[in-house]
């Protein structure tokens, strides 16, 4: 059904929908890492979903977009964070005329609805005999928000839809954009997409406190390099660090 929805694909090639997984990126390392590019990854249930940090994270049965895709990019290595951009691009890109909330991207790739989290992205590279392998794993809640020990922040579409959606509507709308901007950056458009998406992350330009594996920092996030390094600039102006891991509490 998605081959036939999404016919002008030239990346996304091939799909399995699997009832129930561990996680759709450990699917994808463990089982297919001797596919070729474009096999997408679907589940109705995470058994033990994973994002950023480690961090579990488990929705109801069929209540989530859980999907992963196997890339193998030929990109420079500093341009690979790219690809995780494109995905916080393709989503809020697909879900902005479903909801009545803006969709905005906070740094590196979470995308909020109302400053609650509605979309993760989780990227991790390994090797295979075939070469470098890219998978490029996101999550959406859109009929229920996961467990609130394991996301205490996260809202769902339902919660802010202008009208009834499926998960099959809105995943088609964000592997119809991913597939362009994947595209794009093998065109050699990784300027652009980095342009757009520093465009509207919504973390510049704001105060954040950043904590990491290097403890706290507190500063204005002033800039964003194409690699996905997050510019703090200290209170008094004086130091600017890039950072590159941790997780952004932002102010107004």
């Amino acid at each position: 059904m998605l081959t036939q929805r999404l016919p002008g694909s030239r990346i996304l090639r091939e799909y399995r929908v699997l009832a129930e997984v561990g996680s759709t990126n450990t699917y994808l390392l463990e089982e297919a890492r001797n596919e070729y590019e474009g096999l997408v990854v679907l589940a109705d249930h995470q058994t033990a979903g994973r994002g950023r940090q480690g961090r579990e994270w488990i929705a109801p049965a069929r209540s989530a977009i859980h999907c992963s895709i196997l890339l193998r990019p030929n990109l420079l290595s500093g341009d690979r964070f790219l690809l995780t951009a494109a995905c916080a691009l393709a989503v809020r890109a697909a879900l902005a005329p479903l909801v009545t909330a803006s969709p905005r991207i906070k740094w590196p790739n979470d995308v909020l609805l109302a400053d609650s989290k509605v979309c993760g992205v989780l990227a991790e590279a390994a090797h295979s005999p075939r070469g470098v392998l890219f998978i490029l794993g996101f999550g959406v809640n859109v009929h229920a928000t996961p467990d609130w020990d394991t996301a205490p922040n996260a809202t769902c579409i339902a919660d802010h839809a202008k009208r009834a959606v499926t998960r099959l509507e809105v995943v088609v709308r964000i592997l119809a954009g991913l597939d362009a901007l994947v595209s794009e950056l093998y065109a050699g458009g990784a300027e652009r997409v980095w342009r757009e998406w520093r465009d509207v992350l919504d973390t510049l330009g704001r105060e954040v406190e950043m904590s990491g594996p290097e403890g706290t920092l507190r500063g204005r996030a002033v800039d964003v390099g194409r690699d996905g390094g997050l510019v703090i600039e200290s209170p008094g102006g004086e130091q600017r660090r890039t950072l590159y891991a941790g997780d952004a509490i932002e102010s107004p």
